[in-house]
């Protein structure tokens, strides 16, 4: 079965928003089994939206499109849509309740024009929105004597990807008399080249389960798909296959598990906050470059407060000095960015929150302040415990993106960590 993207929305056009519902659709239906040859992007103008939607049509069996459900003039994708299945509009009076009740949720005055979200397509399937007012559709029907079908999701990331992992998943998953199971083997330390070079035997000789490798910013997935009649017999292959790629010398290389897309996009501190828990151990932060980041993601994860103590953001040396107990003479005779400095100000959080084991960062995340000693990019890590201090310098070539440097030197800093727990430094 073929599906096809196509986002509505001028502003993807002009580059105002990035397209993140596409690329995560795209993924989805992938990791499902559906094919895709397709996807694009048009701009909120009636004869092309119309030309698009019909285009799409004639090559896919099922359309998912996102954006143009709200309550404006220019959403018009449930007119462009219902016009190519040759259905008339009503007004949901459910969904205008759901509008009533959201709003006054929020304590905001509701216009009418936002009861154009209750006038949908007949004979539609309609998928609640629990996250905004939008609500999703679905359409079923033959087109010159051919079943196609058109998924209508709202544009807002925060409401597109919560209703296709609740609504849309499963209703595409039915049209399928196979399921499809996917899990994530997550490396760290190796880039996308060298784990593709060691896997390429086991992706040439298996098509059921596949493995194909995919470069996040600072990991490689590899991710393992099987179709088969029952869930747990895909699970059972993807397991036999994992367990093969373990055997290989990528396997040294993973360091963590995930199956679901939460998880998927945060293995780094999901898997830190899960070895913090296996262990019964707290955790803290002391970060200067990074100014916060590290602790803001793990805060990021629902939970993290039976782990996460705290965390002292020490910019200025006075606050290495006077708040983390790193020496005067330390910091005049080596400086900040060094792992002299690194190793005190992971014991003074440590000390300072009473965790039991702290991270702490230090470093040049430019794209000034380098020197040809200490260049941007130079971070300075140290790991306190009960056991003592690990310290280590990276030098991550951020190409003099300061934001891409405080995000490798948090996933780092965190798969330290991870290492330091399962006694690997």
């Amino acid at each position: 079965m073929i599906c096809e993207i196509l986002c509505v929305g001028t502003e993807l056009l002009l580059g105002d928003i990035i397209n993140t519902d596409g690329a995560f659709i795209a993924r989805e239906i992938a990791a499902l089994g559906f094919g895709s040859y397709h996807q694009t992007v048009v701009g909120d103008n009636p004869v092309r939206l119309r030309e698009a939607v019909s285009t799409a049509l004639s090559r896919c069996d099922v359309l998912i499109m996102t954006g143009g459900l709200g309550p404006t003039c220019d959403d018009i994708t449930k007119i462009a849509a219902a016009e190519a299945f040759g259905v008339g509009m009503h007004f949901d009076e459910s969904i205008r309740d759901d509008l009533v009740e959201f709003f006054a949720k929020i304590s905001r005055r509701m216009t009418d024009n936002n009861l154009s979200q209750a006038m949908v397509p007949d004979n539609g399937i309609v998928f609640r929105n629990k996250w905004g007012t939008a609500p999703g559709l679905a359409l079923e029907g033959e087109i010159d004597g051919i079943m196609k079908r058109a998924i209508l999701l709202p544009g807002p990331p925060s409401e597109c990807e919560p209703m296709f992992m609740e609504c849309v998943k499963p209703y595409l998953a039915a049209l399928s008399d196979e399921t499809i199971y996917s899990r994530n083997l997550h490396l760290y330390g190796i880039g996308e080249s060298a784990a593709e070079d060691i896997l390429r035997p086991l992706m040439e000789e298996s098509v059921n389960p596949s493995v194909a490798p995919y470069a996040c910013e600072h990991e490689v997935r590899i991710r393992v798909t099987a179709r088969a009649k029952s869930l747990e017999e895909a699970r059972t292959m993807t397991r036999e296959m994992s367990d093969r790629i373990y055997k290989t010398d990528a396997g040294q290389y993973i360091f963590a598990e995930t199956d679901n897309p939460f998880d998927a996009k945060n293995a780094v501190v999901t898997a830190m906050i899960a070895e913090l828990r296996k262990h019964g151990m707290t955790f803290a932060t002391a970060e200067s470059c990074t100014a916060g980041m590290i602790g803001s993601t793990v805060g990021d994860i629902p939970g993290a407060s039976d782990v996460f103590v705290g965390g002292i953001i020490s910019y200025a040396n006075e606050v290495k000095e006077n708040v983390l107990g790193v020496p005067h003479e330390t910091l005049e005779r080596v400086g900040a960015v060094s792992e002299e400095c690194a190793g005190y100000m992971a014991q003074g959080s440590r000390r300072t929150t009473g965790a039991g084991i702290a991270v702490s960062v230090t470093g040049i995340a430019g794209p000034g302040g380098g020197t040809p000693e200490k260049p941007v990019g130079t971070v300075c890590f140290g790991v306190a415990d009960e056991k003592g201090v690990y310290t280590t310098t990276r030098h991550f070539n951020g190409r003099n993106d300061r934001a891409k440097i405080r995000r490798l030197t948090t996933a780092y800093a965190m798969m330290l960590v991870i290492r330091r727990l399962r006694g690997e430094i």
